[in-house]
């Protein structure tokens, strides 16, 4: 279709008085119309923290999906893949894959290299929809899932485009003249520090990613080897060595699997109880819910066959969507999970009373604290090697370390799986309207927009924010969730010319007077310590008030009643433009709502067939 002009008077019939000059005046109050169709966007910038499994989900799904945007990214790290050291607002969080400390952290496989590092969720489920594919196990290793993102990240060049890496973001502020984000930011090679400015800012960067040495008398007095989960030195030869690994959180209960085969002498503890349960849909799985690899011709089959692949990841992700169930205080799932759990751990524990007695969980259910799979950690503590404590360490010293009856014990490694700093505040300024978040997110008094947003800090968006669904199932539908959240957001924004969009504080608060109210039905308020109460027994429990699909359905289209719009324009429909439509430009289909005539289904204006006309006129 060609562009769409207006006609000049003299190339009318002049005299006539139907045919008439549109009208280019500004009516009384001063009003014009906007010489744009409807559906024109503007351009906008988007600055996003963080290249991630988020990150890279975000840059691909912008190509696809958006138009007349610029992106920009931050990225604090040497590499994509998973950015669990990165400055961002740190809306800390976790996610479904192991790695942090009694749960599982977002994706943060470009960090985690501590032994026996792996993500408990079947591998074919952990990958974006766009990019499906055969894995080599089961439960793919933290070194096959960073291939994964490395190669889509090689394909699309998202670096060259996109990111900028070893740049850390130091201040956001938000800008309300103007309509942006002001951020600041510091080049961690060179040490200059620049300004930057969008429209829209987008934490898609490392939630648990504040990692935290434990507090124990004498630590740093340690002269032996001492090293953390989340830092961890892939050169360390453990062979023969006598080693202490602090923690009993996903990343402690892997690791003690791991090096309990390697090391000489093995000392773990386990001060709390915790449930040791098989991976996410273990009966998919090796002997006991253990991981296997996948033969040559299992491989070649789903890589031949891409709807067997889809119809295996479905059965995957239908288990794994029906695990809600048993969060919910009373059910029939609660009372099986807890029941089959309890005989399963004092299985493997060889009928140990002592150790069973003291790690089997009496007066919370499986789920309080996020699930714990434990393939091997179980078996490990009865090891020969393994000597598990349940009473906590007197003190660290040079040599070793003193037990609670005063016994010293040399060692020659100490691993500390001691977690992270799980408040959700930023740690750097972060302000809009002259209030800094650190200041209002104070402990016990978190209130986010449905995980997604922060109320009264516009345009803003957050991949898995405080009360996200982050207890269960898989990040990756999730993430691609919020990103088309975002998306929907961002085009409204470029197509009626929108300044800001501000979610209401009322809106967050009522939302999270929902999610509290219904969180007192779940497993999750029980008394274990959890990071899902920031480390505390009875703190804040901010996980989303239902299951993923609950929650996706939710997402699926924005609410915009919960937002305060600010437009541009003083008129809010001046997008409707000059009462054409961009479809009528650009090429696409003007009969669309028909059906679309080629194969392929693309949406383009169809070359008629003239012949028509003649085979079927009166």
């Amino acid at each position: 279709m060609g562009s769409i002009g207006v006609v000049n008077s003299e190339d009318r019939n002049a005299g006539s008085d139907d045919v008439s000059a549109p009208p280019t005046a500004a009516d009384a109050q001063a009003y014009r119309i906007t010489e744009l169709p409807f559906g024109t966007k503007r351009k906008m910038k988007v600055i996003i923290l963080g290249a991630g499994v988020s990150g890279i989900s975000f840059f691909k799904r912008a190509e696809d999906q958006l138009e007349n945007v610029e992106i920009v990214c931050y990225e604090k790290n040497h590499d994509v893949g998973g950015t669990e050291q990165s400055a961002l607002p740190t809306f800390r969080s976790t996610h479904v894959c192991t790695g942090a400390d009694e749960t599982a952290s977002t994706p943060q496989w470009l960090e985690n290299r501590y032994p026996g590092v792996a993500c408990d969720i079947p591998s074919v489920n952990y990958q974006y929809s766009w990019k499906p594919q055969p894995w080599q196990h089961y439960y793919a290793g933290a070194s096959e899932i960073r291939r994964y993102i490395k190669e889509i990240e090689r394909e699309n060049g998202f670096i060259d485009k996109y990111v900028k890496l070893r740049h850390e973001v130091i201040r956001a502020e938000w800008d309300e003249d103007q309509g942006v984000w002001r951020i600041r930011v510091r080049n961690l090679d060179t040490g200059v520090i620049k300004d930057d400015a969008a429209e829209i800012f987008i934490n898609a960067g490392g939630v648990l990613n504040h990692w935290k040495w434990p507090d124990l008398q004498g630590l740093h007095d340690f002269e032996g080897r001492l090293v953390h989960s989340a830092a961890y030195d892939e050169s360390l030869d453990l062979t023969g060595k006598r080693v202490a690994v602090v923690g009993a959180g996903s990343s402690g209960v892997q690791i003690v699997a791991a090096v309990q085969k390697q090391a000489k002498t093995l000392y773990t503890w386990v001060r709390s109880p915790i449930w040791i349960t098989a991976g996410f849909a273990h009966k998919f799985a090796g002997k006991d819910g253990s991981n296997f690899e996948y033969s040559e011709e299992q491989q070649r089959r789903l890589k031949e066959n891409p709807k067997m692949l889809l119809e295996y990841r479905k059965m995957i992700e239908n288990e794994l969507n029906q695990r809600f169930r048993f969060i919910i205080k009373g059910t029939q799932q609660a009372f099986e999970a807890r029941q089959n759990s309890e005989e399963e751990m004092r299985r493997k524990l060889n009928g140990d009373p002592v150790l069973a007695d003291k790690i089997i969980p009496k007066n919370f259910n499986v789920g309080c604290r996020r699930p714990t799979p434990g393939n091997g950690y179980l078996e490990a503590l009865v090891a020969e090697n393994t000597t598990c404590f349940t009473d906590p360490i007197d003190h660290i010293t040079p040599a070793g370390f003193v037990d609670y009856q005063g016994n010293e014990h040399k060692v020659d490694v100490i691993i500390c799986a001691t977690g992270f700093d799980t408040s959700w505040a930023p740690r750097f300024p972060f302000i809009s309207q002259g209030r800094d978040l650190r200041d209002i997110w104070t402990p016990g008094n978190v209130t986010s927009y449905l995980s997604v947003a922060v109320p009264e800090f516009p345009n803003h968006f957050s991949f898995c924010g405080p009360y996200g669904p982050l207890a269960h199932g898989s990040f990756f539908p999730l993430i691609e969730q919020w990103n088309a959240y975002m998306n929907q957001v961002i085009v409204k924004m470029q197509v009626e010319n929108i300044k800001s969009l501000r979610r209401r504080q009322a809106a967050a608060e009522q939302f999270r007077q929902h999610a509290d109210t219904f969180l007192q039905r779940t497993a999750w308020t029980g008394p274990c310590r959890s990071w899902f109460k920031n480390g505390s027994v009875d703190g804040q429990i901010m996980i989303y008030p239902g299951s993923r699909l609950h929650f996706m359905q939710l997402l699926e289209h924005p609410r915009y009643e919960d937002y305060d719009i600010r437009y541009w324009d003083e008129n809010k429909f001046a997008f409707l433009g000059n009462g054409f439509t961009t479809r009528e430009e650009d090429g696409r289909d003007i009969t669309y709502y028909l059906g679309l005539l080629n194969d392929e289904g693309v949406d383009k204006q169809p070359v008629y067939d003239e012949k028509l006309v003649d085979l079927l006129r009166g």
